[in-house]
């Protein structure tokens, strides 16, 4: 037999007060008297009593959730903002709702009407690539959303995040300043993939300040699969192609390609310098320690869920695109250049 749910009638009675009175418990608990107040939810917490979402959203105009859309949790920076981003919001009353398209338009597509449609006060959204129907939706609706790990030169959406291309110029310097140059480049795969083109292209430019043309880069672009990685240092080895130092486009990818220098016998860096991007928990803990670009997971958590929080309650802010140096880390990876890397 299915058992009925609690009412706001039951609540009342037992509470001895009105219904109106439940409802003003509910929706605007500091209009009561402590000892009443007291009293009902003493009420709705012996009958367990959980209030109907959709009136509440009448009354009061907010459903009181986030929604917030990422590519995949399997990244451990976004884990680190998601994280950082709900903590912030649950200390204000509101629940975060989590979603993941897996780089799928149609998907993205879909789970941002979903979440529009439960009446999200905010959306939160990773990255900086998306369709333009998604930016059409989220005009039309006026939902207030942030882009992380984004900036946007046209001024037209809320971001927050730092210049991919400076980071990667920070690398190239990097590297120049040791003696290397000749360069190959693992940045992850490129067919839509904005964030890796943003940081090949950020390493060609950064080279190209140095007099080394974008022609002369070997380019190895992969899926962000270890297997693939290290099947692409295999084939960049066993070119001969001279180059001393590999730049990747994030920090598994790095550890990655040194794993598999290693295992075809050579030493990081006293052979081969290798670089990584985004400063990962395993950039710390790999020997040799990563050098690599840190990026700071918890300060967008943080300045995300104060963005949103400006726009949702209207309060007018110099700016709703925030930007921040991106900081190069120096650890064990990277040391001088030696002779040209011909063969293990």
């Amino acid at each position: 037999m299915v058992k009925k749910k609690i009412s706001l009638k039951q609540v009342a009675a037992l509470a001895g007060v009105s219904i109106s009175t439940v409802s003003r418990a509910v929706a605007k608990p500091n209009s009561l008297h402590s000892d009443t107040l007291k009293k009902v939810q003493d009420a709705i917490a012996s009958l367990d009593y959980v209030p109907f979402a959709p009136a509440r959203v009448l009354r009061s105009g907010r459903t009181l959730t986030i929604g917030i859309v990422a590519p995949t949790i399997l990244n451990e920076l976004y884990a680190v903002a998601i994280d950082t981003l709900e903590s912030q919001f649950e200390q204000l009353g509101y629940t975060v709702l989590l979603t993941c398209h897996r780089g799928g338009h149609q998907a993205e597509m879909r789970i941002m009407r979903a979440l529009i449609e439960r009446g999200v006060d905010g959306l939160a959204v990773i990255g900086s690539s998306h369709h333009h129907d998604v930016f059409s939706l989220l005009q039309r609706q006026a939902v207030p959303y942030v882009l992380m790990w984004a900036t946007d030169r046209s001024g037209i959406h809320p971001t927050v995040g730092y210049d991919q291309k400076l980071a990667m110029t920070k690398i190239a310097d990097h590297l120049v300043g040791l003696g290397h140059m000749k360069f190959a480049v693992l940045p992850g795969p490129l067919e839509g993939h904005k964030l890796s083109e943003e940081r090949l292209a950020g390493t060609r430019e950064g080279l190209a300040n140095h007099g080394i043309p974008s022609a002369s880069l070997k380019i190895y672009a992969t899926a962000f699969e270890p297997d693939h990685v290290r099947k692409a240092v295999r084939e960049l080895l066993a070119a001969r192609t001279g180059v001393t130092a590999i730049v990747a486009g994030n920090d598994m990818i790095a550890a990655a390609a040194v794993a598999e220098c290693r295992r075809q016998g050579l030493e990081c860096p006293k052979q081969i310098s290798i670089t990584g991007f985004g400063d990962w928990g395993l950039a710390r803990l790999m020997s040799p320690a990563l050098t690599t670009i840190h990026s700071d997971a918890v300060r967008i958590g943080h300045l995300t869920s104060e963005n949103l929080l400006s726009q949702m309650k209207g309060v007018s802010i110099d700016t709703l695109q925030i930007e921040f140096e991106p900081e190069l880390v120096v650890r064990e990876s990277t040391g001088p250049a030696v002779e040209p890397l011909r063969t293990p």
